[in-house]
């Protein structure tokens, strides 16, 4: 999911694990050499996605592997366009993603299945969770899910006195210009082409109506995430957004005034996984980590910290943290649009948005 989003050294103990031994060099004894140890880079956003791996993950990771992890953080689609860009020498193991691009990256040769019999925590996965069906041995899968967030709608509700309670209502006159709108090459855009054209008319399969009703918003703010907006939020600059259920919750959490509904059409279902890159020498240790991700400590873990819905089906969460997260029965709630049609469709219909709706919008 995009931008900086969760921006947030070795350890004697883990440079030690791979320290030399003494030699000889002829009659002389040689200096100790304290050899760096093995590295799987981790390609992800960073900040609270990151943080939790290092503090959830990495452990049992070394513990079980003697290798450490090492972290390539920045935007989806950077960091997407670097697995491209060094396709034939990738200088990532792992890759994190939404369902889209991992798609993209089979497609494309950059990403590698893992093999089931390497993820002992594979059965315990919802069949809901498993949104990826890009065709690979039976014996593999594309990629695991570890997490279901969703996209809902937000407001401010010391200002905004009449909740609202479909998409539809983000073209109210109180939200023009005042409304912070997923920026033209966010993970979800596709969707809201859809919703728009079915608002007006259209449908997936006619998506004109969409670009239409599109042009008719008028945002104060195009963001990738949270923090793009949130300051508007306090100011009262913006009094409705777009964004995922999980940042809302941590907005509440810092008394951000914000409060957000699942529409009536049903928020957006958002499956998050992480894939091998291809041409990794580190594939052994690249399928433990995907096993420790999709683990029920870790994911009771996400669930409780980040509120990020678990995909493992024997997490038992508390009522109130599972309120607060897409997990268990709310995900029926939730809209699930195809990541392979999207991947077929962003290109011409970002081409669309960057001719004829964004330059009616003069977004900030």
């Amino acid at each position: 999911m995009e931008q900086s989003r969760r921006n947030r050294g070795l350890s004697r103990r883990n440079l030690l694990r791979g320290a030399g031994a003494l030699g000889l060099a002829g009659a002389l004894p040689a200096a100790p050499a304290l050899a760096q140890p093995r590295a799987l880079t981790v390609s992800v956003w960073g900040g609270i996605t990151q943080d939790a791996i290092k503090a959830h993950v990495l452990p049992e990771f070394e513990k079980r592997t003697g290798a450490t992890l090492a972290f390539d953080i920045g935007a989806q689609g950077a960091r997407y366009n670097k697995l491209l860009a060094q396709k034939n020498s990738p200088s990532a193991d792992v890759f994190f993603a939404g369902d889209e691009a991992i798609v993209a990256g089979h497609r494309a040769g950059v990403l590698t299945p893992a093999h089931r019999k390497s993820l002992s925590n594979l059965a315990e996965v919802a069949e809901w969770a498993m949104r990826v069906k890009e065709k690979v041995p039976d014996d593999m899968v594309p990629s695991v899910p570890f997490t279901m967030i969703a996209y809902m709608l937000g407001y401010n509700p010391e200002l905004v006195k009449e909740k609202p309670t479909s998409w539809a209502d983000m073209w109210r006159p109180e939200f023009r210009d005042k409304l912070a709108f997923a920026a033209p090459a966010h993970t979800l855009m596709p969707a809201f082409v859809i919703i728009a054209a079915e608002l007006a008319g259209g449908s997936e399969t006619n998506v004109e109506p969409g670009f239409k009703k599109l042009a008719e918003l008028r945002p104060a703010k195009l963001a990738y995430f949270w923090t793009d907006w949130a300051a508007l939020d306090k100011t009262g600059d913006v009094t409705m957004a777009t964004e995922f259920d999980y940042y809302f919750e941590a907005m509440k959490d810092q008394k951000y005034p914000i409060d957000y509904v699942n529409p009536k059409e049903k928020g957006i279902g958002c499956p998050e996984s992480v894939a091998i890159v291809a041409g990794t020498k580190n594939r052994e240790i690249a399928e433990v980590f995907l096993d420790l991700m999709i683990s029920a400590q870790v994911q009771e873990v996400f669930a409780t910290q980040l509120y990020a819905g678990s995909i493992n089906k024997t997490v038992k969460l508390s009522p109130a943290v599972e309120a607060r997260c897409s997990c268990g029965a709310k995900i029926e709630e939730l809209r699930y649009f195809d990541p392979a049609m999207f991947a077929d469709n962003r290109p011409a219909w970002t081409e669309r948005l960057n001719i004829d709706v964004i330059p009616n919008w003069r977004a900030r």
